[in-house]
């Protein structure tokens, strides 16, 4: 179904998609009838939610037991209060209900023309201050100056500390979760068509406040137009670094990429195939968001050398087993060798979904180290349903372990090595994740 719709899958696809739903799909003001409202979202999750022993079993009990609370004629906020009631039954993340209005609206074209663009600017939390993490090479923020550490106050009109506390209420039971919103709604104010323009507030080192009006410019990558997601730039590149190994300097290839999606599978598998015989290799999944789980098994594949599993998932009558499937052969038929030098992995707090069950499925097998700061911890594939209230109700689909039996659901995967980010390193251009994985892999490679 289109994304203008009033339902929408996120999570295994992209949690990207959650902004996109609320800020684009907002139904006119109308009179409403809570009760209507209330069903309206039972009856979603009823229909689509994992575990049909809890939907016909205790959770519909405490449905019925509210709804006859709520008497004949509640009001919106009762509606709202015995549905966050009823939320709390499964115990999981996922489960949140954002109010009509919680999330800024999506700004209108101001001209330019429809291709992606970006200001330049990739936020992160540190800590529970939303800062620069990195500023595109040629963009206008780096031609405005802004630098890596700089603290976001203000982003196209949206006081970021306010938002961010609407959605922690929203999401009551994690902080995550709403925090994790919060950079995909920043995100999405910062980019937008090429042409236009995004209006910034930040506060350097120096604690001097700064506007900046910067006009988008075309977003690096491949454009991705996947089943009913909104269009998006992918990138995947092949970077480097080195790592002292016994008095000399070994070079060490650095895989990244921001989505699991086929407009990068050929980029990706050709950097994945370059690499062969290198002494190490680092994967860096940073902000990547997910996707579609289907690629999972392939690029896990060129680090395995059998079927090993990944994990599996479990939805309303069918499970899917995610799986390495050994790539020991190129494109064009030539037969190659898996990679078995050691595996670094570096994520973030906007690593989710599908790049979740990829982490936590190489580092449960022992194939990998993480490095970086804990992840989304949005492991399941869940919807996100407009009510006719215009209320957002948010719950999972299905469920999610690792071949280890582990969950990274609302728990995220925790690294090996965390590295939490730190303003005043970030301005001095430093990547504790990265250093601490070149760390590693050096002392890995320099034993006997």
């Amino acid at each position: 179904m289109p994304l203008g719709s009033r339902h929408a899958r996120i999570g295994v696809l992209t949690l990207a998609c959650a902004f996109a739903l609320t800020a684009s799909s907002r139904l006119a003001a109308q009179e409403i009838a809570p009760l209507a409202v209330f069903d309206s979202a039972w009856s979603a999750m009823a229909r689509s939610y994992f575990d049909t022993a809890l939907v016909n079993g205790r959770w519909r009990a405490t449905y019925d037991s509210l709804r006859g609370g709520l008497g004949a004629a509640p009001t919106l906020d009762q509606e709202r209060a015995a549905l966050r009631v009823l939320l709390q039954v499964p115990g999981q993340s996922h489960f949140a209900l954002i109010p009509a209005g919680a999330l800024p609206e999506r700004r209108e074209r101001q001209g330019g023309d429809a291709t992606p663009g970006t200001a330049g600017i990739v936020p992160r939390l540190a800590s529970d201050t939303l800062v620069v993490w990195r500023v595109e090479p040629g963009s206008a923020a780096a031609a405005a100056g802004i630098r890596a550490g700089d603290v976001l106050t203000v982003v196209a009109g949206i006081p970021v500390d306010s938002v961010r506390q609407r959605l922690r209420r929203a999401f009551p039971g994690s902080g995550r979760e709403g925090d994790a919103l919060l950079l995909n709604v920043i995100k999405s104010q910062l980019d937008g068509p090429v042409g236009d323009t995004a209006t910034v507030t930040t506060v350097g080192l120096d604690g001097r406040l700064h506007t900046h009006m910067l006009v988008r410019k075309p977003a690096p990558g491949r454009l991705s137009r996947y089943l009913n997601l909104p269009p998006m730039m992918l990138q995947v590149s092949l970077d480097s670094t080195t790592v002292p190994v016994r008095g000399r300097e070994v070079p060490i290839p650095i895989i990244a990429f921001s989505g699991w999606f086929p407009v990068i599978v050929q980029d990706l598998d050709r950097y994945t195939f370059g690499v062969r015989g290198a002494p190490g290799v680092i994967v860096d999944l940073r902000g990547n968001t997910g996707g579609s789980v289907a690629l999972i098994g392939g690029f896990a594949g060129h680090f395995s050398d059998s079927a090993w599993s990944l994990g599996s998932m479990r939805g309303r009558g069918a499970d899917l087993r995610l799986t390495a499937n050994p790539r020991r052969a190129t494109p064009t038929g030539e037969r190659v060798g898996v990679i078995t030098a050691p595996v670094a992995i570096l994520i973030d707090g906007m690593t989710a979904s599908a790049s979740e069950f990829f982490a936590a499925g190489m580092q449960g097998l022992g194939r990998a180290r993480v490095f970086g700061e804990t992840s989304a911890g949005q492991a399941l594939p869940a919807s996100m349903y407009q009510l006719p209230s215009g209320d957002v109700l948010m719950y999972p689909i299905a469920d999610h372990v690792d071949a280890t039996g582990r969950r990274v659901e609302g728990t995220g995967v925790v690294p090996d090595t965390r590295t939490p980010l730190v303003r005043k390193e970030l301005a001095e251009g430093r990547d504790a994740a990265l250093e601490a994985a070149r760390a590693w892999l050096a002392e890995s490679l320099s034993r006997p």
